[in-house]
């Protein structure tokens, strides 16, 4: 195999085959990028066994041939180069050997046979859609944040997906609180089934996708996202997701409207003073103004802010983990949002005051009892 390649452009692509990389697995061949040259064109591939993320590249190719090249050893170099070179890609895929040469340098590396590279899923004749890029990262963007890292909830390490005409309904959970966003489309999903997509390639694709639309096809265990010169194929989450219709609250008659910036500058500061373990504030709620305090016993320190508020409802004092509120709002784009209450025991409701035509998000947070 041989070819030459402009550092720049190398140097993007593998920053975003690293992220699927792992950088120690217990399958050596992994912490590999598979390099597939046929004529100009170059496919880059990496994969975790879960998640396998493939880009093309055009190049001056010489010779075409296959084979794994470490994918950390390989970063750093072309890191490292001048970006105007254009390095020239030497291998011999009989011993594995590879030259890096460039006017000023020689690199030499060991890589590994193409033959012992994982193959990627092939999608024949499987259900397929297409989605504006804008509107899959704006959807990633309000709900992996709330995706749990429990492995003993595998259903809950993903986004619930779901589909009924042109309503596209995306759930996220850990139990503490819960996002759910529905999103008009212009045309059916037409999606038969509900699926459970692993947060960490929503983030992936969310990261390498960039503008037009992408297209979107599933079989039976995985999904494939498809754009510009890009496919990811994951694993499909293979568990049944929890009903969380059944925890969201229909009886919450306390409203709050706020500003969100002026919340989340006030939770921010007043949160420093709270407990590092517990991570509590306080609301104390009346007509037009909230007061927001946190104490930490251990240390002696406590804080305290009021702001202006809209409120309708009987006065309430209720505790919330200010780590979860910040990453609530912060995922939220309104001016004002919406807070419904019911007791200091029952989940809060967040959402924009205004919902937008093609958008309708629904945040649940659970409370923490307070403490004195």
């Amino acid at each position: 195999m041989k070819f030459s390649a402009s550092a720049v452009d190398l140097q993007r692509i593998l920053n975003k085959l690293g992220g699927v990389v792992p950088p120690k697995s217990t399958l050596p061949i992994l912490e590999n990028i598979l390099f597939d040259l046929v004529n100009d064109s170059l496919t880059l591939t990496a994969t975790d066994m879960d998640i396998s993320l493939m880009i093309i590249m055009n190049v001056k190719g010489e010779e075409d041939g296959k084979i794994a090249i470490p994918a950390k050893r390989l970063l750093e170099t072309i890191r490292a180069l001048d970006e105007k070179s254009s390095p020239i890609f030497s291998a011999d895929v009989t011993s594995n050997k590879i030259t890096i040469n460039t006017v000023n340098g020689h690199y030499g590396l060991t890589g590994e046979s193409a033959k012992e590279f994982p193959t990627v899923p092939q999608f024949k004749d499987s259900e397929e859609i297409s989605i504006g890029v804008s509107t899959i990262k704006k959807i990633i963007h309000r709900t992996a944040f709330a995706v749990s890292t429990d492995e003993l909830r595998p259903a809950m390490m993903g986004v619930f997906i779901q589909s009924k005409g042109t309503d596209l309904r995306a759930v996220a959970t850990d139990g503490h609180r819960l996002v759910k966003v529905l999103h008009k489309l212009p045309k059916s999903a037409g999606l038969k089934k509900d699926i459970i997509i692993p947060a960490k390639a929503l983030h992936v694709v969310s990261k390498v996708a960039e503008t037009g639309n992408v297209t979107i096809a599933m079989n039976d265990r995985h999904i494939m996202f498809g754009f510009d010169n890009t496919t990811l194929v994951s694993r499909l989450i293979d568990e049944t997701y929890p009903n969380y219709e059944s925890v969201i609250p229909t009886d919450n008659d306390k409203t709050l409207s706020i500003s969100r910036d002026a919340l989340v500058s006030s939770i921010r500061r007043v949160s420093l003073y709270a407990n590092a373990t517990t991570h509590q504030v306080r609301f104390d709620v009346d007509k037009s103004s909230m007061t927001i305090s946190a104490q930490d016993i251990d240390f002696g320190g406590e804080a305290k802010e009021s702001i202006e508020c809209e409120y309708k409802g009987e006065k309430l004092e209720i505790g919330f983990n200010s780590t979860y509120v910040l990453d609530m709002l912060t995922h939220l784009e309104s001016n004002k949002v919406m807070f419904r209450f019911s007791s200091p025991t029952r989940a809060g409701i967040v959402s924009p005051e205004t919902s937008s035509e093609d958008e309708d998000v629904t945040m649940l947070v659970m409370p923490v009892r307070l403490t004195s």
